[in-house]
């Protein structure tokens, strides 16, 4: 089927490809988007597929596919209008197999659109309809219009009228294409001073203690919830109190968590930040959301109200210079770590979610440990804190490898936390670091040296797949000469390329995983991991 018309992916999509792909394909469903869509009384299978093959019509991001092998850049491609593939069970066939098989399948990115659809019926009543979203093409803001989308021609269908909804005025291509014309060299100089000030790794000590060869096995981690209907009261008090937004509230509340955990004062995260105002076409329906470094240096032991004014400048210089391609970013980090000679990670992750006017539904303090977020660790994260902020209420989120925090750090962590913007919710609280540390309650791992890494045993033969890793990165990158003492980034070759390099790989017999040859290690290494594949693989990106 030829697409109607195509462009590079949008700058809001980079990070969740790169994420997406880069862990393995059982795991993948971690990052979509699964709901349970409320009903209106009447609505019948008839009504949602016309109200969902209208929204496919409409608008053209629920009918892209991309193309990752596309030179030189990945591409989205929007197929012409068609209705969408639904399931249709009843109640005796066990919908609960179904919607998990819809769930937890990857998506093909090369031939499926970003939504799924199952309609669950007993008899002829449609009782309930479950909806599965590729998070590439889809963040928070443009879920909230869909829905509403939804709503409003379900209503309409089952009333027998007509539905007014405004025109679309933008679709991604016009985003990507307008992109295109972008060039975010100051704000990209920006993050270039800001990844040159960043710690080698702040959660290095428990690594350490913890292992290669533990590190090496099946990743473990934790997930737990803490639901707080009083700290809504508190954040909201200390954002007006200083004059800041609540997001730059819990900002400063998890860099003093941190600094308690780690031992650190330089204490650096990933800010999970919507471009929508950035990007001058804030309708589109599509994914522009991603992670921006936000570090905190509290080295001097400032009081929180310190705390909280650096907070706030950090998330007003991320805003303002957030709107750029997040794989260049990483590529900076990759460079910066070269330079060092090891590892700039930064993985420890803080995303705020407003989901007012919903209720948090308890009236006291509720801790609940959840199921093991192992498909979460495999996909490259070490602590991901989610602040829900409720109508009635705050949850905290956190999921953590067991390498960094075990599941008695994970219950310390959201207790100090809550217990940290609890206490300055009265203005006459204003902690110094050190003392707020002390109150969040946490110990601090014993300082070690981080060893070297492991290189080739000396004398021993080359890998056979080091000629096809040098030769697939030159080609695909156009560089003359690939050093394979260098890594994937600091060789000259780039983050979004990589689909085509295993590609590459594959057509000369080996197979290997974009996670691998994104991170931060010695091509050479990447090479020794590499398994050979039959020809017939070659050119497949899933």
């Amino acid at each position: 089927m030829p697409p109607v018309r195509s462009a590079n992916l949008c700058w809001g999509q980079h990070h969740h490809v790169l994420r997406y792909l880069a862990a393995p394909a059982a795991s993948r469903h971690e990052a979509h988007i699964a709901t349970s869509y409320p009903l209106p009384p009447g609505c019948t299978t008839e009504h949602v597929r016309a109200a969902l093959t209208h929204l496919v019509r409409r608008h053209e991001g629920l009918r892209t596919v991309y193309d990752l092998n596309a030179a030189p850049w990945p591409r989205q491609l929007v197929r012409p209008p068609a209705p969408p593939p639904m399931v249709e069970v009843s109640v005796e066939q066990d919908p609960a197999a179904e919607v998990r098989r819809l769930t937890e399948t990857p998506f093909d990115l090369a031939a499926e659109g970003p939504l799924r659809a199952c309609l669950i019926t007993s008899g002829d009543q449609l009782r309930r309809l479950h909806l599965v979203f590729n998070h590439l093409a889809f963040d928070d803001v443009a879920l909230d219009q869909l829905s509403a989308e939804l709503d409003a021609l379900l209503a309409a269908r089952v009333a027998g009228r007509p539905a007014a909804l405004p025109p679309v005025a933008d679709q991604p291509v016009d985003l990507a294409t307008r992109e295109a014309g972008t060039h975010p060299e100051t704000a990209l100089a920006h993050w270039r001073e800001e990844i040159r000030a960043l710690p080698t790794d702040i959660h290095a000590a428990r690594r350490t203690a913890t292992g290669t060869a533990a590190r090496a096995a099946e990743p473990a981690a934790h997930s737990a919830s803490l639901t707080v209907p009083g700290l809504l009261a508190a954040t909201r008090a200390i954002a007006a109190n200083a004059h800041v937004w609540p997001a730059a509230v819990h900002v400063a509340g998890y860099a003093v968590a941190l600094a308690a955990h780690t031992g650190r004062r330089r204490v650096p995260h990933r800010l999970y930040t919507s471009q929508r105002a950035a990007s001058a076409l804030p309708s589109v329906l599509t994914c522009m959301s991603h992670p921006l470094l936000c570090a905190l240096d509290l080295t001097d032991d400032p009081p929180f109200s310190e705390v909280l004014r650096r907070a706030a400048t950090r998330v007003r210089q991320a805003m303002a210079n957030g709107h750029v391609p997040f794989d260049r970013i990483d590529e900076l980090v990759a460079a910066e770590s070269a330079r060092r000679g090891q590892s700039v990670r930064v993985a420890s992750e803080l995303n705020f979610l407003d989901n007012a006017p919903r209720s948090c539904r308890t009236g006291r303090d509720r801790f609940v440990w959840n199921a093991a977020p192992l498909d979460w660790a495999r996909a490259g994260s070490d602590l991901y804190l989610r602040v829900y902020e409720w109508s009635d209420g705050v949850t905290l989120a956190l999921q953590a490898l067991d390498e960094i925090a075990d599941r008695a750090a994970v219950e310390r962590f959201l207790r100090g936390y809550a217990a940290l913007l609890t206490a300055h919710a009265d203005p006459t609280v204003d902690l110094r670091v050190e003392e707020a540390v002390r109150l969040v309650g946490l110990t601090p791992p014993a300082e070690t040296a981080t060893p070297a890494p492991a290189d080739a045993t000396p004398g021993a033969a080359p890998h056979p797949a080091h000629p096809a890793l040098a030769a697939a990165v030159a080609e695909v990158n156009g560089l003359d000469l690939v050093d394979l003492a260098d890594s994937y980034p600091a060789a000259g070759g780039r983050l979004l390329r990589l689909p085509r390099v295993l590609a590459a790989l594959a057509d000369r017999g080996w197979t290997g995983t974009l996670g691998d040859l994104a991170a931060p290690r010695p091509l050479r290494a990447v090479a020794d991991t590499l398994r050979p594949c039959p020809p017939s693989n070659s050119g497949r990106t899933r």
